[in-house]
């Protein structure tokens, strides 16, 4: 069960928010059940089984247990985590912004996973802006506890996608079963929306798991 990191197509017109988005994909995957979040930057992690139909919780990760069901987090720069498991049906979208990241929700998602049972769990981490562009305060360099990179400038800039590994291994998934994509949203304005590069004018790049999100146009995880 692999996911897809979608390019900015499959959201152009709309103003990205969790309600226009559903609508889209349930119009776009008519017959399958989706969820979204109203995501807040928080380690809430929620199962898809335990919502309504059409609910949009307040959470930045979403599990289920049943592959049909299609999960989806929306991300303007921040890192998205799909996952899943090879001997379990068990599938994960997981939003993760620096604040996500210092909360270790990547970590307590696959937690989640392994407590339904999943063993065999493999990860993608999806397009977010890179070290490149992603210049930051001593505050969030402290929160996150992982290494800076300095500029020429003495700027520091961090890396999201290798936080998000990070947190992957330490939930003891082998380096084999990570597949990221450093592709920076910031850098690449024909194919990701970002809000560090349009600000609040941004759309939302939407990365989505389950169903037959293998139709949508992105990149695959894994």
């Amino acid at each position: 069960m692999k996911g897809v990191f979608c390019t900015k197509e499959v959201t152009e017109g709309i103003d990205g928010g969790a309600t226009s988005v559903l609508a889209r994909l349930e119009r776009i995957m008519e017959g399958s059940p989706v969820f979204c979040m109203d995501q807040i930057h928080s380690d809430i992690i929620v199962r898809a089984e335990d919502l309504s139909p059409g609910q949009i919780p307040r959470a930045d990760a979403i599990v289920s247990t049943n592959v049909e069901n299609v999960l989806c987090v929306r991300t303007a720069d921040c890192v998205p985590v799909l996952a899943w498991a090879e001997d379990r049906p068990v599938i994960a979208a997981i939003h993760a912004g620096w604040r996500g990241l210092a909360l270790r929700i990547v970590e307590k998602a696959v937690g989640v996973m392994r407590s339904l049972g999943a063993r065999d769990i493999r990860a993608g981490i999806g397009p977010a802006i890179g070290p490149c562009c992603y210049e930051v305060k001593a505050d969030v360099v402290e929160a996150l506890g992982i290494e800076p990179v300095t500029g020429k400038d003495g700027a520091t800039f961090v890396d999201l996608w290798e936080a998000a590994a990070s947190q992957l291994r330490n939930a003891g998934l082998d380096a084999g079963a990570i597949s990221v994509l450093r592709l920076c949203t910031s850098c690449h304005p024909e194919r990701f929306n970002s809000f560090r590069r349009q600000g609040a004018l941004a759309g939302r790049n939407i990365s989505v798991i389950g169903g037959k999100a293998w139709s949508l146009q992105g990149l695959q995880a894994g």
